[in-house]
């Protein structure tokens, strides 16, 4: 009787745990930190892995969000390149090689596809089943990490892993598993959040000498 007694003693007396949050509570948390984003700047890099070549490629630039539906990565590193989303229009400007590529998208298309998903984000939960990783919820640094999975279509992609701010709830980086095994992982930092973009800051007028490619 002692024995249990002092059993129970000890449980009262140890530290609560913090509350286990499970991963749907965190996407609804991440996804009410994204409704209220109008706008979004920052800084990236981004490490690549092309599997079936086993080469691995880094590269760094500029993200600029502007909700509902714009979006342009300008590549300073390796090579300059624009990627800039406008409505239902991809525009990917390549200067070393004078091309242009032009494609139209869809919604469903801009929930799922690499570059653009930040931009077409809708309801999280009605794109993707989402989990936590089986090795931990959290990296080192003290960051949530939310894996998801397309529902339906996943336009090539496996998955895709958010690292997300434990006290904003914002997405602090991002990556995505190809089905060819290829994985593109990018890093924000210098996040300005709901600073007035203008919509010109993603106007763009392709170079005259450029071959354009529509897809």
């Amino acid at each position: 009787m002692k024995k249990s007694i002092s059993i129970l003693l000890l449980l009262l007396l140890l530290p609560v745990s913090a509350h286990a949050m499970a991963a749907g509570e965190l996407a609804a948390k991440l996804q009410e930190s994204y409704d209220k984003t109008a706008d979004l700047r920052a800084d990236f890099t981004q490490d690549s892995l092309v599997k079936a070549m086993n080469i691995s490629r880094q590269g760094s630039g500029t993200l600029v969000i502007k909700k509902p539906g714009l979006l342009r990565y300008t590549y300073e590193k390796p090579d300059r390149q624009e990627i800039i989303v406008k409505g239902d229009e991809l525009v990917m400007y390549m200067p070393e090689s004078k091309q242009a590529v032009k494609r139209k998208l869809d919604r469903a298309a801009m929930d799922k596809t690499p570059a653009t998903f930040l931009a077409g984000l809708g309801r999280i939960t009605d794109s993707f089943k989402v989990n936590f990783p089986k090795a931990a919820q959290k990296d080192k640094a003290g960051n949530y990490i939310l894996e998801m999975t397309p529902r339906g279509n996943g336009m090539g992609i496996k998955n895709i892993t958010l690292t997300v701010d434990p006290a904003t709830y914002g997405i602090k980086g991002f990556s995505f598993v190809e089905e060819s095994g290829n994985v593109n992982a990018f890093a924000l930092k210098n996040i300005r959040i709901n600073q007035g973009v203008k919509d010109s800051a993603f106007d763009f007028k392709i170079p005259g000498g450029v071959k354009i490619i529509t897809e």
